[in-house]
């Protein structure tokens, strides 16, 4: 076969042949000559060449700089994130809710207990990720529950940063209801029913200012609180005992590890870790006495067209609460199965206020209960003796050294007393008598104790501050002076400038002087017990589930007068004698002793006609065991509207404790 690469020279048949090997360079230029513009095209075609090599150098450069920083992010700044997708759609932590603690009355009764209830709750990842088939589930879901979609919407999208975590879409749902979500359940993915046990509370309205109530936990609380383990669908005490001890009643969490499916079905358990029940709390209140102090206040409060009061109930010997009532009160049971915004609506729109615990968050002129006090001070600074004598005309006349018109300081009623020595002006309750022992009378060559002595000894009984019982929202009250009314007022005179009329009001418990039914209870009490001031303790000890005692709240003494004990007791007889043949008659005839005081504290500059009325007690006389106070706002006068509280809590105690 003849070589097409072999060039013959000569003519054919004759001459001679050359073998060339085969070059594409020589072979171009045996075609068509290698003149100077193909040498051009060779140059430009190799530098072409040399630039796509280039190119794609870097192309394949910056491809490997990109897939690099993709697989960086990735498995670097985002690993957290996917890691947890993927074990969110197979393995999966679980979260068992633990009942909280019971709550008992001294002698065992369950003031606070827990019952089963449904909840609708859903875990947003495990949402259909079709938009339409979500909105359809969502809808269906809506259904059920007779809410609007827009609603659960809403709910499902408030957070992005859950969405492993249950949100609660409703709290209490009917039996029938879960049963329809069980059934459905997988054509509902996303969403499932959970069984959580909710406060059940007894007596709520008797009870529910010092229990409190428990909810559910908001998105502020969240970030509060999740640090310390706290889930987003979490519960928590919102009020009273139950936002104070907290850390004590609530449980702990049990947990289970569980596989599920894209849809959130659970496919398999692989172990559980069982929840732990809160601690229990063992009160100092006694329910028998805190149901009879709340039907007669209730009762007096009917009688009386009214709906503030508060009652309080303590043991003198120790300061032990033994009942503890606020009115208008609320069901907080309402709250543990998940309020209604109507029903929160209509609590927090009232104008008498059910939410306000007035028992020690209200502060109100405490009216002739001080004068008690008002009277160991007077004795304590020699100002009387017990056999000091002044007449009680009604009125006293104070001159006007400025030369105005004199001013009349009127008693109650407008009523002469007569002759009154201490016991007598207590039992009495004479106005004209204790005015004298605030601010003095020219006229009797008494001095009188004025304004910084009369408030040193008010600020011994604790007027002035907070008495540290075991709930939220306490106030103290306060003891008015020159520099407070001056720092108050300012530089105008007129309102500024401290008069005698201020010692007077003060020293009957009227003008600027504020104190809460607590503060009334506690004054009374030291009184009765003798001079020692104990801290209000409303829980006795905190138990195991086995009957354990973790903490035990002792009786803590506050301060001890320094006051002569026989000037006290003093004070204590007028008290008595109020009972025997005084204002508070209608105590007489129980079959237990008592000392007692009435308190008729007006209020209102525009209609001295109106006042609160109070009344404060102890018994018995010779031990007390008891101390109660009853306040009643707007309720008259105290010896006639709120007598008969006290006297239903003493008969009661006398026949019962």
């Amino acid at each position: 076969m003849r070589n097409p690469f072999k060039i013959k020279n000569g003519i054919e048949g004759e001459g001679f042949e050359i073998d060339t090997p085969y070059d594409s360079l020589a072979f171009e230029e045996s075609l068509f000559g290698a003149d100077s513009s193909s040498q051009e095209r060779l140059e430009r075609g190799e530098g072409i060449a040399k630039l796509r090599l280039s190119f794609l150098w870097w192309l394949a450069i910056l491809a490997f700089i990109s897939i690099g920083a993709r697989l960086y992010y990735l498995g670097i700044t985002e690993h957290s994130y996917y890691r947890e997708i993927s074990e969110g759609n197979r393995l999966r932590v679980e979260y068992l809710p633990a009942p909280r603690g019971a709550v008992y009355d001294r002698y065992g009764e369950v003031l606070a207990g827990n019952r089963p209830s449904f909840e609708l709750v859903a875990t947003p990842l495990d949402l259909p990720k079709d938009q339409l088939e979500q909105e359809n589930v969502i809808a269906r879901v809506a259904a059920i529950i007779g809410a609007p979609a827009d609603e659960v919407k809403k709910i499902l999208t408030q957070d992005q940063s859950v969405s492993f975590q249950s949100v609660l879409i409703k709290q209490n749902i009917s039996r029938e209801q879960a049963l329809i979500f069980n059934e459905q359940a997988r054509e509902l993915p996303g969403f499932r029913v959970v069984n959580t046990p909710i406060r059940d509370y007894k007596s709520p309205l008797a009870l529910s200012h010092v229990l409190g109530f428990v909810g559910k936990i908001s998105a502020e609380e969240y970030e509060q609180y999740s640090p310390q383990g706290y889930l987003f669908n979490d519960s928590l005490g919102k009020t009273g005992l139950e936002q104070v001890y907290e850390d004590y009643l609530r449980g702990v969490f049990g947990q289970r590890q569980v596989e599920v499916d894209a849809r959130g079905i659970i496919k398999k358990v692989f172990g559980e870790k069982s929840s732990l029940p809160g601690l229990n709390l063992h009160l100092n209140i006694d329910y028998g006495l805190q149901q009879t102090i709340y039907d007669s206040l209730q009762g007096r409060l009917r009688a009386l067209g009214r709906k503030r009061a508060a009652a309080i109930a303590m043991d003198p010997r120790n300061g032990q609460i033994l009942a503890y009532v606020s009115l208008p009160a609320y069901d907080n049971n309402l709250f543990a199965e998940g309020i209604s915004p109507t029903d929160y609506g209509r609590l927090v729109s009232d104008l008498n206020q059910p939410l306000f615990n007035r028992a020690i968050s209200g502060t109100y002129p405490p009216g002739s209960t001080v004068k008690p006090m008002v009277a160991a001070a007077a004795l304590s600074e020699g100002i009387i003796t017990d056999k000091t004598v002044i007449q009680d005309d009604g009125y006293i006349v104070i001159k006007n050294i400025y030369g105005g018109p004199d001013s009349f300081f009127y008693g109650y009623g407008r009523r002469a007393l007569g002759l009154m020595d201490v016991r007598r002006a207590i039992a009495l309750s004479s106005d004209i008598f204790f005015y004298i022992m605030g601010g003095g009378y020219e006229p009797e060559k008494i001095e009188g104790l004025g304004i910084e002595r009369l408030a040193e000894y008010y600020r011994k009984f604790k007027i002035h501050e907070k008495l540290g019982i075991d709930l939220p929202g306490e106030k103290e009250g306060l003891v008015p002076t020159p520099a407070w009314k001056k720092e108050r007022f300012g530089d105008d005179p007129n309102l500024s400038r401290w008069y005698l009329g201020d010692t007077y009001h003060a020293a009957i418990g009227q003008g600027d002087l504020l104190a809460s039914p607590l503060h009334v209870l506690s004054w009374t009490a030291t009184i009765g017990n003798g001079g020692t001031t104990y801290e209000p303790q409303i829980v006795n000890r905190i138990e195991d589930n086995n009957g354990g005692i973790v903490a035990r709240l002792e009786p803590k003494a506050l301060s001890t007068l320094d006051i002569d004990p026989k000037y006290i007791q003093i004070a204590r007889e007028g008290m008595r004698q109020a009972v025997t043949e005084g204002t508070a008659r209608s105590l007489n005839s129980l079959s237990i002793t008592s000392g007692a005081k009435t308190g008729t504290a007006q209020f209102d500059a525009k209609n001295p006609l109106r006042s609160h009325a109070w009344f404060a007690a102890f018994a018995p006389y010779e031990n007390p065991e008891i101390a109660v106070v009853v306040l009643i706002e707007d309720g008259g006068e105290g010896g006639i509207n709120s007598v008969p509280v006290v006297k239903d809590a003493l008969d009661w105690w006398s026949k019962n404790r």
